[in-house]
């Protein structure tokens, strides 16, 4: 495939074994036509995917700064458009199309499917021939949250990299280079789970943090809320996006599990995955049982696989929030 410069800083945090992996292939001229990026959504697949492209298109600075703004005539970057929920047949044939002609600037082209999990059928049945029998100047990059989100035979024929989540000190000190103060990188650090494309958009983003508040005392209100009110915030929740459900859910789940942790005597204050919900966290330890807290935390991660799986999500909900324990108001 021939020898592409090796960039010595990707600027990648945490994944420094995959950043490897890719740097020694690219070195040796042993890059993988096909690739699939795994892992939780903002791990840092999309930041990687855009890392190896900057490296294989990036011949000056032009040209990586081409690569970072989706702008390099030999990139090509497609993901569900707008409130799109799907990748559509048209938008992979399109992208089909432009491999087939010659690179512009470049010896490759490289092309990204961004949330490759929601292509369609027809989407992944017409992007499959290609990877089986794949131009030698294409490199192809899906990005999707696991490789049991996509087709068997798509799955096989890439080389898979599993993004686990980043460590938190790792995270904490990008976040302080980057100029924020040392207590709420490690805040955020901590709420990331280490997702540090979520971290570093948060540092950004008030907007994120604020969320996650209202997630945690939407939750709080309803740790003491009557059925009436349970069911009808389950029908506002249910009427929100499938990702604003999920990070709600899934900031309810760390929220319990941190109280798992406090309820078992288990949890050192520099443990919590919600350090600045301490004394509700060790409150509500107080409040319930073992069991309760423990039940809690099921039904959250139940209800988070089983919208995964496209259930009902109004159903999903009021099941939740019929299951979660009743405290007094006041």
């Amino acid at each position: 495939m021939g020898k592409f410069r090796r960039m010595s800083d990707w600027g990648i945090i945490g994944h420094g074994w995959a950043v490897r992996r890719l740097q020694s292939a690219i070195a040796h001229g042993q890059l993988a036509q096909s690739h699939l990026f795994t892992g939780p959504p903002a791990i840092g697949k999309a930041t990687l995917a855009l890392a190896t492209a900057r490296a294989v298109l990036g011949h000056d600075n032009r040209s990586r700064a081409l690569v970072d703004q989706l702008r390099h005539p030999d990139l090509l970057w497609i993901e569900p458009g707008g409130d799109a929920q799907a990748i559509k047949v048209d938008q992979v044939r399109e992208l089909l199309h432009a491999l087939t002609l010659a690179p512009v600037e470049s010896r490759h082209r490289v092309a990204v499917v961004n949330d490759a999990h929601l292509m369609t059928d027809s989407s992944k049945n017409a992007i499959l021939k290609t990877l089986e029998e794949p131009n030698p100047a294409v490199i192809i990059i899906l990005i999707a949250p696991g490789a049991d989100a996509m087709l068997p035979t798509i799955v096989s024929r890439c080389q898979i990299l599993n993004l686990r989540p980043a460590p938190l000190q790792a995270i904490e000190d990008a976040l302080v280079a980057r100029g924020v103060v040392r207590e709420s990188a490690r805040n955020i650090a901590r709420i990331s789970r280490g997702r540090a494309g979520w971290a570093l958009r948060a540092a950004q983003d008030e907007g994120l943090l604020a969320a996650r508040a209202e997630h945690l005392e939407d939750l709080r209100a309803l740790l003491s809320a009557n059925r009436t009110r349970r069911f009808a915030y389950a029908e506002k929740l249910a009427r929100a996006s499938q990702s604003d459900v999920t990070q709600t859910l899934q900031d309810w789940l760390l929220l319990w599990r941190d109280v798992a942790r406090a309820a078992g005597r288990s949890a050192a204050p520099n443990a919590l995955m919600n350090p600045d919900r301490r004394e509700w966290i060790a409150a509500l330890a107080d409040q319930l049982t073992i069991s309760q807290v423990a039940a809690a935390l099921r039904a959250t991660s139940e209800t988070l696989q089983h919208i995964d799986r496209n259930v009902n999500v109004r159903l999903a909900l009021d099941v939740l929030l019929l299951k979660l324990p009743r405290l007094p108001s006041g």
